[in-house]
């Protein structure tokens, strides 16, 4: 498996937002982002499906060197970075300098960008200012019960209990 030196999700976040790339963040990075403790060594994203988004999509993905990964973890060379291959594939697996990134096009529980946009945060990015859509913790949770696999509910009893430490504390 192929992994880069560090992982560098804010850097992978200001490439994303100075290309002009519309997206959420999903998955345990978007938790981390309301307080999981827990690490995680990559950034899933769900881009809007817009023809000019993906292709400024690409464009900041091949700025940070990425690489298409397989199923197994190993660098695949035979498909491009590119709009078209970004609309075609439900979820596309790449590895850039800066830490890994999965691209989910329609995550479970969701209706793509669109759905996940209209119910997210905006979160203060740390490099540069800028603000990042992130699902909200409740979408994250029913995402990961959706997609039933062993290590999403592994993870879902320590969500649910932030999400009611975070409740509780709203209160």
């Amino acid at each position: 498996m192929v992994a880069p030196a560090h992982f560098n999700p804010e850097e992978i976040l200001a490439t994303l937002i100075r290309h002009g790339v519309e997206f959420v963040v999903i998955g345990a990075y978007a938790a981390v982002t309301q307080g999981w403790p827990e690490l995680t060594m990559d950034i899933d994203i769900t881009p809007s499906r817009d023809v000019r988004n993906l292709q400024r999509l690409a464009e900041a993905l091949l700025d940070m060197d990425a690489k298409v990964l397989t199923s197994e973890g190993e660098i695949d060379e035979s498909w491009p970075i590119d709009d078209q291959h970004l609309r075609l594939q439900e979820t596309t697996f790449l590895t850039t300098r800066f830490g890994d990134v999965d691209i989910v096009i329609n995550p479970a529980a969701a209706e793509g960008y669109p759905d996940l946009a209209r119910a997210s945060e905006s979160f203060l990015l740390s490099v540069g200012g800028a603000r990042v859509r992130v699902a909200k913790l409740e979408r994250v949770i029913a995402s990961k019960r959706a997609s039933d696999r062993p290590k999403d509910r592994d993870a879902l009893p320590r969500l649910e209990t932030l999400l009611r430490r975070i409740r509780k504390s709203q209160k």
